[in-house]
């Protein structure tokens, strides 16, 4: 498509006026034909006519000099034939020699010419009026004025219009469509949005001339736009090439006769020049009547093979042919991106750095509806539970699809069948024929290859959450560890809608279901997202006294310690490593409540003799170390959910310390249990003289220096010990390793990585100590034995989290990535390595993962082929499979495995919202 003017090459050029010259030359001409029959010239007798021959045959004549040939009875027979030795006859009177040429004989004709002569010699001569001139001038126009006077008086068609006005209207109707797509997008941006769309456009679709193609998608992906670029195209060719037709748009539904029919209408002729025709929304009609129209459309393009037709459709919308399909696929998450930071004139917009905002991304229907939510918010870090429940009825109100109760009452039901078996459902097992034809009908529905899905995502979590509310699913099956991905959001937008108290029966499900699926599920239902302080919603309220003069414990502080119990009862076996527990019991607290500060103090053995007891002066109380483990005060949780979130607080930080020390329990055969013990050993034995300690440390040497630490230690309640430049180590460690000696075979305790094979000659960067081989192998392991550490730490420690965990979900996987080494050794930087993280269809859930690493010499990896690779993964309900640039993996660094199992961990958790930032690790 071109601008809104086309360019000056495309306009044609209108015959200028006749000047008073031209008339009076034009007129002396005309004069010539005064051959006694034919009465007066032609331009008095009959404008029409004379016009025409003057421009057919006076044109020769006039182009002569006065001087021109006269009539010589002596010229041969090829010069009486020739062109100037015409006669300019009439009409009338040429027709009627043309047909009796025997009753029109020489002699006769040349005494017309040596006539015709004589009169136009004498007609040089004349001079006209000014009125004259004005009468012949009024009588004289040329075609494009002959049309205009038709037009008036006979009824319209296309053919009346000019090319250039049937130009410039295609080119004012294809904007008006671009901006009428652009109706909720403001005014001052609409020019910026069609600019940007002008700029990233792909490649036009191909439809080849006397074919049919058909564009294929769901709702919202973009059809009528891709139809509108291959339009456009065709509009251009048709300003530069005049044998080529104007491109048709039009709308199914407004089809109202055959389609070759409405083809011959629109352009006022048969179609027999190029010509590209755009058939909109074929879901628009009835599944009949679209059959119809391609039916039409395969024959139109059979009879004018010049013909190109192409259709639009949602999937089940007509019977469409393989080799006429041509999907429309999801758009990048960086182009949605880009799109909603000029919709909203944002350049520096926030990336979402969920799965399910950055589908968002994805079709241009979604990121305008995107767009729309956060102008009216003016908030770009709207909770992604928040976003989605918004625009799926933004969308669903903008389309307003029409259905019956049976429809409605199906649409629930098939989320919740989507949902737990996590892809599309057959549609012979779901419903009748008539129902499922309602269904698509609804445009919410795609039906394709006999399988049911929505047509947008996020319609499968609105419907779900209606599911759950009708009772269709029970709560605690969709909060399941497996199907809990699945369902969050659906899960969120029940609590999020339901009142204080059933939201409060809500969680508490939750809680004992899945801790993973309730914590998560408390942040996207917060108030106010990103806003976790507990500042009281409630008045402030002092502690009460009953009859029997004892303090009353507040109620707030039953709730929390409530909400506590609930929570850790669904940590098990963790939740005794997070409190203080006496004989597997959370010990009893003392509270306070003043003036809406709640001070919370868990107490020493022997101190309470009742779980919760009010403590009155107790956040002033002196050395409180003597009878309590700690004493916290805070701003009392009231408010919607707030208990629970306040509980959680309060044992965040343990997670969080055992996380950052790196002891969660594992099986004593896990590969992070053999790197833990070496690392302990190797402090313990070296004593910050790390050259003193081998590849192996004999158990007998171990185990005397763990006795004379355990002794050291035997009148503390904790110890730590730290030497040289090493790390520091307490007196659980020391108590750790002692118990996994036990499960060693053997005499000694060795280092899990090989030792360095390139010593000699000495090395000047430690990295250099290691060939790359060995550095490959040294690093496949290491990422080996961080998957299956990793394994172990959510299998031991978080057993209820399950697929709520990230990577977890993604179980069994498969690393894929390359080794590079530098080849400038003169350069201090270390091998780097670039994996990818994928699922294994091929491996069972308890199988060692596989590690594929290749050797590079290039310093910077190309990430192209492992982005390429990962586009055909089936994503992660919580995280895609990413790929990592991590240039700490190096074979000489302690607990490489370690770290590594860690920090994916603390990632996922972090993501459900069991650890409030990420956790970082020194080495």
């Amino acid at each position: 498509m071109g601008a809104d003017v086309p360019p000056a090459s495309h306009v044609p050029l209108r015959h200028a006026p006749p000047t008073d010259s031209t008339v009076k030359e034009l007129y002396a001409t005309a004069l010539t034909c005064g051959i006694p029959d034919c009465g007066e010239p032609l331009y008095r007798e009959n404008p029409v006519t004379g016009q025409r021959l003057l421009n057919s045959r006076i044109a020769h004549i006039h182009a002569r000099s006065e001087g021109g040939p006269r009539w010589d009875p002596g010229m041969s027979k090829e010069d009486n034939r020739s062109f100037g030795n015409l006669i300019l006859l009439c009409e009338r009177h040429a027709s009627e020699i043309d047909a009796t040429p025997d009753d029109y004989p020489a002699d006769l004709l040349r005494a017309w010419k040596e006539r015709q002569i004589e009169t136009r010699s004498r007609a040089v001569g004349l001079a006209l009026s000014d009125a004259e001139v004005a009468q012949v001038a009024a009588v004289s126009f040329n075609m494009d004025d002959l049309v205009e006077r038709m037009s008036a008086v006979v009824p319209f068609t296309p053919r009346l219009r000019s090319r250039q006005d049937g130009l410039d209207l295609a080119s004012r109707r294809c904007r008006a469509r671009s901006v009428v797509r652009l109706r909720s997008t403001p005014a001052d941006r609409v020019r910026a949005v069609l600019a940007w769309k002008a700029e990233h456009a792909g490649p036009v679709v191909a439809v080849p001339e006397g074919a049919l193609r058909v564009l294929v998608a769901p709702m919202g992906a973009g059809k009528s736009e891709e139809a509108e670029r291959w339009w456009s195209q065709g509009l251009t060719q048709a300003w530069a090439d005049s044998e080529i037709d104007i491109p048709l748009w039009l709308e199914a539904r407004e089809i109202t006769s055959t389609l070759a029919q409405a083809v011959q209408d629109a352009l006022g002729n048969d179609p027999v020049r190029t010509c590209r025709v755009v058939i909109d929304n074929l879901d628009a009609v009835s599944p009949r009547q679209a059959d119809q129209l391609l039916c039409d459309a395969r024959q139109l393009v059979q009879v004018w093979p010049r013909v190109s037709v192409l259709a639009t459709t949602r999937p089940g919308a007509g019977s469409v042919e393989d080799d006429e399909r041509l999907p429309v696929p999801p758009w990048p998450p960086r182009r949605g991106l880009q799109l909603l930071r000029t919709v909203l004139g944002e350049e520096y917009l926030r990336v979402p750095d969920r799965h399910e905002t950055r589908h968002l991304l994805t079709s241009p229907l979604q990121v305008h509806a995107l767009a729309s939510r956060l102008r009216a918010g003016g908030d770009t870090h709207v909770s992604a539970r928040e976003l989605l429940s918004q625009l799926a009825t933004r969308i669903l109100q903008r389309e307003h699809p029409q259905a019956s109760r049976d429809v409605w009452e199906a649409l629930p039901r098939l989320a919740a069948r989507i949902l737990d078996q996590q892809g599309p459902v057959q549609a012979s097992s779901f419903a009748p024929q008539h129902l499922i034809w309602e269904l698509e009908e609804t445009g919410l529905i795609v039906h394709d290859g006999g399988l049911l899905r929505f047509a947008l995502p996020l319609f499968e979590q609105h419907f779900a959450a209606q599911a759950l509310q009708e009772g269709h699913t029970p709560l605690a099956s969709a909060a399941a560890p497996q199907s809990f991905p699945h369902w969050r959001y659906a899960i969120a937008f029940v609590v999020a809608a339901a009142p204080d108290e059933d939201a409060e029966a809500l969680v508490r499900t939750l809680t004992r279901t899945n801790p993973a699926a309730a914590s998560w599920v408390l942040d996207e239902t917060a108030t106010a997202p990103g806003d976790r302080s507990l500042s009281p919603a409630a008045p402030a309220r002092e502690a009460t006294v009953g009859s029997d003069g004892r303090e009353q414990v507040p109620a707030v502080a039953r709730q929390l310690r409530e909400a506590t119990l609930c929570w850790l009862a669904s940590l098990e076996p963790l939740g005794p490593l997070l409190v203080p527990h006496e004989q597997g019991q959370l010990i009893p607290w003392a509270v306070q409540l003043d003036h809406d500060w709640l001070t919370v103090a868990q107490a020493r053995p022997g101190v309470l003799d009742e779980d919760l007891v009010a403590w009155a002066d107790l956040a002033s109380l002196p050395n409180p170390l003597t009878r309590f483990h700690d004493r916290t005060s805070f701003p009392a949780p009231h408010g919607r959910l707030a208990c629970w979130e306040r509980a959680r607080s309060l044992l965040r930080p343990a997670l969080a310390n055992r996380i950052q020390q790196r002891t969660l329990p594992v099986a004593p055969t896990s590969p992070l249990a053999a790197e833990r013990a070496w690392f302990l050993a190797r402090q313990i034995m070296a004593k910050g003289h790390y050259s003193r300690v081998g590849q192996h440390i004999r158990l007998s040497d171990l185990q005397t220096e763990l006795d004379i630490l355990k002794d050291q230690s035997a009148t503390y309640v904790r110890a730590s010990w730290q030497w040289g430049g090493g790390r520091k180590i307490d007196s659980d460690d020391v108590r750790w390793l002692s118990t996994h000696l036990h499960h060693i075979q053997g005499d000694t305790l060795a280092n899990p990585r090989p030792p360095a094979d390139r010593m000699s000659p000495s090395p000047r960067f430690l990295w250099q100590a290691y060939s790359p081989a060995l550095t490959r192998s040294i690093t496949a392991d290491v990422l080996r034995d961080a998957l299956i550490g990793y394994r172990d730490l959510v299998e031991l420690n978080f057993p209820r989290f399950g697929a709520a965990l990230g990577l977890y979900s993604i179980f069994p996987v498969r690393a894929e990535g390359m080794v590079a080494m530098p080849t400038d050794e003169s350069q201090p930087q270390p091998a780097t390595v670039m994996y990818a993280l994928r699922p294994d269809a091929t491996s069972a859930p308890q199988d060692q993962p596989t590690v594929d690493l290749r050797l590079s010499d290039e310093p910077h990896l190309p990430a192209s082929s492992l982005w390429e690779s990962l586009r055909e993964d089936s994503f992660s309900a919580f995280r895609s499979p990413g790929v990592v640039h991590q240039e700490a993996l190096l074979p000489y660094h302690d607990r490489q495995a370690t770290n590594l199992a860690y920090h994916w961990l603390a990632k996922d958790l972090q993501a459900v919202g069991w650890l409030e930032r990420a956790v970082t690790f020194p080495e």
